[in-house]
């Protein structure tokens, strides 16, 4: 039996690995803004050996992540000598080590099988697999809310201390997304006021606030440090300035209950109509099943779940913009034990039994047919700018088209961030000695042009005269696949400097 087991949960495993893996298994992620700007966090970390407070940008302006998620880049760094394609093998063993903390702790919370059955639930959500080759830091929401679920869920049965581990989950949450861990506090604060006698319970309370603070102790810092920024920048975003994109309480009602509707449906396969149908079937008919039997287990902990994400956005309510996907990827981690619990329930019973059998069924032809053609093909590299093989591709030619000597180089991007190829080309000039590049104007300047916006053909003689403010000779131009443009200039006689706004100098902390 522990050999079956042992052969599921590997299949499982590898299941979460090549539903995500195919772009990075054909040597290609998305290599992007956020990406190049992490690995630019850790290098410097690296090269400075120095220690940071704070990470990547949040969605609220001038609220920003925690360090954890660069500091786990540094090893990647070290060991990898820089190479993005480690980073990126990283990204892949993410999905696969949250499926596995989900088994082990949904067996520890129930059994065996219904580990496994939660294993692969999380296994096939897009949430877990979809974001492989374009990974951020909040794609390791789920595993930090299978921690505080678990321990909240033990928490409920009765074990009062559990919820010192809750409270600092719950800060530990803030370290990689911002919106949903400040939502997490009052929902979390509403279930422990139900659930326990605050007055009996004052060390339990004590320890968790500790814990709390504990866990986010570098934003603590930091703000003392830069005059409380982040407290500025959060009053502001929930009740102080409209800043672009606010959303008005009409328009924020149906907005918020869309997302809240995409949180439920995130342990599907996909949003199709059958698998939505067979799911909301199975979780009402265990619904009635928890309320006309009495004294059913899981009943206390299913109803709590299954009402979370409706506290949660009850919450969310304050929070005037859109709330993005990725800004409730943890709410996967209830709703899958919900759905979970669910199974459980309605298997006793044979029509019980059809309905998960249907849903399954179907989700694997799904999933049959999505893995038949990522792979039962030859894999077709990416086109667009953001792959990393293109820009590589790039870089490659720089070098060679330039042999030796020093050269300058700028790059135009929509966004004006420049920190993609400011990574990649001193990366790949680690092993070119006798060729360097700058960000600054010599007698042979290259320009990188990513692809501008839809008819504005003029963009890029815009930036030339207006950023760069040069006249220098084409000598070469050179088209790449995701319409990627470089052109060689000579730059002849003294020219105005650049634009220091172009400089955006990104790395401080």
């Amino acid at each position: 039996m522990k050999k079956i087991s042992f052969i599921i949960l590997v299949l499982i495993l590898a299941l979460s690995f090549f539903l995500g893996a195919r772009m990075l298994l054909g040597g290609d992620f998305y290599y992007l803004y956020d990406q190049a700007r992490d690995y630019l966090l850790a290098q410097n970390i690296v090269n400075t050996h120095s220690l940071i407070l704070i990470g990547d940008h949040s969605g609220l302006g001038g609220f920003f992540h925690g360090p954890l998620w660069i500091y786990m880049f540094v090893p990647i760094y070290l060991l990898g000598n820089g190479n993005p394609m480690c980073f990126a093998y990283f990204y892949a063993c993410i999905p696969v080590l949250t499926v596995f903390i989900a088994y082990i702790l949904g067996t520890k919370l129930y059994d065996q099988k219904a580990g496994s059955i939660f294993a692969l639930l999380l296994a096939l959500s897009p949430i877990t697999w979809g974001t492989v080759a374009n990974t951020i830091s909040n794609n390791l929401e789920p595993l930090v809310y299978l921690f505080l679920f678990y321990f909240l869920i033990r928490f409920l049965r009765g074990y009062a201390k559990s919820f010192i581990l809750v409270a600092f989950f719950t800060g530990l949450s803030l370290q990689f997304e911002t919106s949903s861990a400040l939502m997490l506090i009052p929902t979390i604060f509403v279930i422990f006021l139900f659930n326990i006698a605050p007055a009996k319970n004052r060390k339990v309370i004590g320890w968790s606030i500790l814990a709390y603070l504990v866990s986010i102790t570098t934003f603590i810092l930091f703000d003392i440090r830069h005059n409380f920024l982040m407290l500025h920048s959060l009053l502001n975003s929930f009740g102080g300035t409209k800043q672009r994109g606010y959303l008005e309480l009409n328009d924020r009602l149906p907005a918020h209950f869309n997302s809240m509707l995409g949180a439920y449906k995130s342990v599907l396969f996909n949003d199709n109509i059958i698998l939505v149908i067979l799911f909301a079937v199975i979780i009402i008919f265990a619904v009635v099943l928890f309320l006309i039997e009495k004294n059913k287990e899981y009943k206390r902990e299913f109803f709590y779940l299954l009402l979370f994400p409706l506290l949660f956005y009850a919450f969310f309510l304050v929070y005037p913009y859109y709330i993005w996907a990725n800004y409730v990827y943890g709410l996967l981690v209830p709703v899958a034990i919900v759905f979970l619990l669910a199974i459980i329930t309605i298997w006793r019973y044979r029509v019980g039994k059809v309905l998960v059998v249907v849903f399954f069924a179907v989700t694997f032809f799904y999933v049959s047919s999505y893995l038949h053609t990522q792979y039962f093909k030859p894999y077709q590299p990416d086109t667009t700018a953001g792959s990393y093989l293109n820009q590589k591709a790039v870089v490659q030619w720089l070098y060679a088209d330039a042999g030796t000597g020093k050269y300058g180089h700028f790059v135009y991007s929509q966004d004006t961030f420049t920190v993609g190829m400011d990574y990649l080309i001193p990366w790949y000039g680690k092993n070119q000695k006798q060729t360097s590049f700058e960000s600054q104007k010599d007698k042979i300047t290259y320009l990188i042009m990513y692809p501008h916006q839809t008819n504005d053909e003029g963009a890029y003689d815009f930036w030339k005269k207006n950023v760069l403010h040069t006249n220098g000779q084409v000598l070469m131009t050179k088209s790449f696949a995701g319409d990627i443009t470089v052109e060689k200039l000579a730059i002849i006689g003294q020219e105005p400097a650049v634009d220091p706004n172009y400089y955006q100098n990104l790395i401080f902390r």
